[in-house]
């Protein structure tokens, strides 16, 4: 087992979350409005056409059974409007990530497009929870079940060549894929995305959610966070939406379904809501 894969040095991990492709300046640009207290509706709307595809993606969701708007909307004015400065920034943050996350990774037994499909499953399921459990803002809920596992795309290339070791390693010691990442690497892809996110400049609550969405007990800044992260991923996971190796001995946590006040029965019916858009993929990435 120690042939095959050697354990990733300080300097190596942040070599590799510092050669993660930056985010485009139209992106920045919508994001930094966004976060902008004086910004207007007309001003931000101006900046969003600047990215022809963003501008796509935005409408596309507007007029998605996810928020069920009355009438069609044609124009990113009325779309930013009807979906608030917080979604327009999460669909920014969406609309790079998802060259990121689209792309096959034979380590973790992931064709292309499967990581993505499960990420932005995450993601709308993750905002459904946060909906339903009133934690604000939902938007940050949204961001931590989209980037929770952006550590795999680091992590596939050392991941490959043990990738039938660890599969039988999971399957004989009844562990989780990513428990035995961390016994190899010293670490897992969950350590490693809180990681990017740190280096995004994201905020610390949403850091913890993607450190700890495999084990949301640990989490202290915003408990509620992590745990909805870790449903969302757990429920995805049941549904067979991007499953991989990861999905082998994944297990949910009772206590997410207690912190939060959900049923078994109501988180099957959140994701019944979310699926047309999953279906649907808006961004078109997977």
């Amino acid at each position: 087992m120690a042939a095959l894969i050697t354990r990733l040095t300080a300097q190596e991990v942040a070599a590799a979350v510092a050669e993660l492709p930056a985010m485009p300046s139209s992106i920045t640009e919508v994001i930094s409005a966004c976060d902008d207290q004086d910004m207007t509706v007309g001003q931000l709307s101006q900046v969003v056409l600047r990215d022809q595809n963003l501008t796509a993606n935005i409408l596309k969701l507007a007029n998605s059974s996810f928020y069920g708007h009355a009438r069609r909307v044609t124009t990113v004015t009325e779309a930013v409007v009807m979906l608030g400065f917080s979604a327009i920034k999460s669909l920014a943050i969406s609309s790079h990530t998802a060259r990121l996350l689209s792309g096959g990774l034979p380590g973790y037994g992931l064709q292309q497009g499967e990581l993505w499909r499960h990420s932005i499953s995450v993601a709308f399921t993750a905002r459904r929870l946060a909906v339903e459990v009133k934690l604000a803002p939902v938007e940050e809920a949204f961001i931590a079940g989209l980037l929770h596992d952006i550590g795999k795309t680091i992590l596939s290339s050392y991941m490959e060549n043990a990738f039938d070791e660890v599969t039988r390693i999971a399957q004989e010691r009844r562990m989780p894929f990513h428990e035995v990442e961390a016994e190899l690497l010293g670490f897992d892809h969950a350590e490693l995305g809180a990681q990017v996110a740190a280096a995004w400049s994201f905020p610390p609550e949403l850091e913890e959610a993607i450190r700890f969405h495999h084990s949301p007990s640990g989490a202290t800044l915003k408990p509620a966070l992590a745990h909805c992260v870790h449903l969302a991923d757990a429920a995805c996971m049941m549904l067979g939406v991007g499953l991989g190796a990861d999905g082998l001995m994944y297990g949910m946590d009772p206590l997410s379904l207690e912190v939060l006040d959900i049923s078994p029965e109501r988180l099957m019916q959140l994701m019944d809501d979310v699926g047309p858009l999953i279906s649907s993929d808006p961004f078109g990435a997977g």
